[in-house]
């Protein structure tokens, strides 16, 4: 899913170094690129392959489908290929839109993927305008999605007002379905943190990249804010279940600190 040449997109040339070398440097950057790289227009998965879609074919390639937002990683490709890709038995294409949804944010699930990442949630957030994804699905395509998805177990599906999207193609929809986090998306003392990577407008909560949450969780546990504290995490299922909302505060935020010493 990665190689270790993806760790160019590690902005930080000291967290970058101690991942390139660790022998297990694919499994944390499956953590620390959460929500992952997307194309910011319409496109088709197919075959393992992106195809940007054009005028008039989304009319024609998400009729009959199930819109479903994508807050978080399946909005990427490289998602879509884990879950959509042959040999899983999805050989049918996956449509993805894009558009803005009003007075909400995309927000830090207060639960830990198997993976060791913060995923992402919908969060309501009055004035606020964020970037999403609809992803358009057949009945066994959701069918799969939802076991995907841990569903009920880390999420709930839903249905919410479609309305509230603008799709930069056009298409309109009254009702879209959404993964909801059964853990929620508030920490210590009511704190909701943004993903910094999903552009929004007029955002109210601040905005953390994934390493700045995973920091201060590690500190909060007691532990060295490290790449390998990612690897505890995939490894030991009941530290994630403790680390839920509860083990992350708002510290002071200036400065911002994404660094980590050698």
């Amino acid at each position: 899913m990665f190689s270790i040449s993806d760790a160019h997109k590690i902005t930080d040339p000291v967290l970058r170094e101690q991942i390139e070398q660790h022998p297990r440097a694919q499994e944390i950057l499956r953590a620390f690129l959460y929500p992952y790289d997307a194309p910011d227009y319409d496109f088709l998965f197919a075959d393992g392959t992106v195809r940007k879609m054009v005028a008039g074919d989304t009319d024609r390639l998400t009729a009959g489908r199930a819109p479903v937002l994508a807050v978080g990683s399946n909005r990427a490709p490289v998602q879509l290929a884990r879950k959509f890709a042959p040999p899983h038995h999805h050989e049918e294409p996956v449509p993805v839109t894009f558009g803005w949804m009003a007075n909400h944010d995309i927000v830090y699930s207060a639960h830990m993927a198997g993976y060791g990442a913060l995923p992402a949630t919908l969060a309501s957030s009055p004035g606020t305008m964020v970037r999403v994804a609809v992803t358009w699905l057949t009945p066994t395509q959701l069918s799969h999605m939802h076991s995907t998805e841990s569903v009920p177990d880390h999420y709930q599906y839903c249905q919410l007002d479609g309305t509230k999207i603008t799709l930069d193609c056009g298409l309109k929809t009254s009702r879209v379905g959404s993964y909801q986090s059964v853990a929620g998306h508030v920490f210590d003392h009511g704190d909701t943190f943004a993903l910094i990577d999903i552009p929004a407008r007029n955002r109210r909560f601040v905005a953390r990249s994934q390493w700045e949450m995973l920091s201060q969780i590690a500190r909060r546990a007691g532990h060295a804010p490290h790449p390998t504290f990612v690897l505890k995490l995939i490894d030991d299922a009941d530290l994630r279940r403790k680390l839920v909302g509860r083990y992350l505060k708002t510290p002071n935020l200036t400065p911002r600190r994404t660094s980590v010493p050698k």
